[in-house]
Order: structure tokens, then sequence, then C-alpha cells
């Protein structure tokens, strides 16, 4: 059993630097590329009619940690060795590898390092019907999420997860979850 919140039930906010901007907008979000097709921290902003809101999508590199790909859903964060150079737009799902209080990123493909280039999703309501892989499914959380709360990422078996922000968390919150997790 699966411990988690469903797309519906929660919402990203966007601490990534940079702002959305106009421009072309890939012909699928889902695919991933072994190239640079636009520039790292480009971002976008597509109306969800189902969530009744708009999500922001941004360009991002997926690096190699502890965990080598990403599936799409996959919640990721700032890769910390990256952005400790200069990268900012490196991300991994890896919660040893990843700024756990730090801003999130959803996955819209499945990513390898041979396919590291690829749109996520960073703010707003889950972009579903656009994306339609990521309608109703569970996001994994670690189990104490409640309703009515600020969210940051965890580390679980490795992988990082959802978790109930505190105020020992000295952080921005990068999620807002509207329902108490359950079992799915």
């Amino acid at each position: 059993m699966t411990v988690g919140i469903l797309s519906t039930e929660f919402y990203l906010i966007d601490n990534w630097p940079g702002e959305v901007t106009n421009g072309p907008n890939p012909s699928d979000w889902t695919t991933p590329s072994a190239t640079e097709d636009f520039d790292l921290g480009t971002k976008r902003m597509i109306y969800d009619a189902t969530n009744n809101g708009w999500a922001t999508l941004m360009y991002l590199k997926f690096v190699d940690g502890a965990v080598p790909e990403a599936t799409i859903r996959d919640t990721c964060g700032m890769h910390t060795a990256a952005a400790a150079s200069g990268d900012y737009f490196c991300v991994n799902d890896d919660g040893s590898e990843v700024g756990l209080t730090g801003p999130i990123a959803i996955a819209l493909a499945s990513v390898t390092t041979a396919l590291p280039y690829a749109w996520f999703w960073v703010g707003g309501v889950c972009p579903q019907d656009t994306i339609a892989t990521l309608d109703d499914a569970a996001y994994v959380t670690d189990g104490g999420v409640s309703a009515q709360s600020y969210m940051v990422l965890a580390a679980s078996s490795s992988y990082a997860v959802f978790h109930l922000a505190t105020n020992t968390d000295c952080a921005v919150f990068s999620a807002f979850s509207l329902v108490t997790d359950t079992t799915s």
C-alpha cells in the first residue's frame, strides 16, 4: 500500500528562480531529450480546467545520483551538488541528493542520464488535462501530511517524498496539501 495524496489534493508553490516567459511550447510535454532543446530554467504556464487553475511547467535537467532515472510523476528536488556549483536547474529524485526544504519539481517524462532534459511541473495545480498520466495518481508522502498544511520533501527509502513542513524547517514551503494523506 502507498501512503499519498491525489493530484487534485495539493498544489505546488513555485520556488524556482526565474519568471514565466512567452515563447514556443513543445509539441509533447512528456518527451525527454538527450539535448537541451530549450534553455534550462524556461518556464511556461498552462491552464487546467479540471483543477480550475494555472500550472507552471519548467525545463530542467535530471542529474544522476544514487537513483539512475525518474519516471513520470516522480517527485524531484534541486540537486544540491549541482546547485553548489551554480547549476540551479538540475534535479534528482533521490532524497539524499536533493535539498529537502527546497523547490519541488514533478517529472512529466521518464528521464535518465541518457535522456536528462525534460519538462517538470513546478507550480500551481496539477496539469492533468494536458498531461494525462498525472490524472488521479497517488503522490507518495511519508504518512504524516495533514489537511490544510504546507509540505516540503523528505527522504524515504532513498526517494524524495512529500512531508509535513514544521516551524523547524527554515525554508520557503514548496507545496500545500488540501487533505490528510491516506493509504491507497
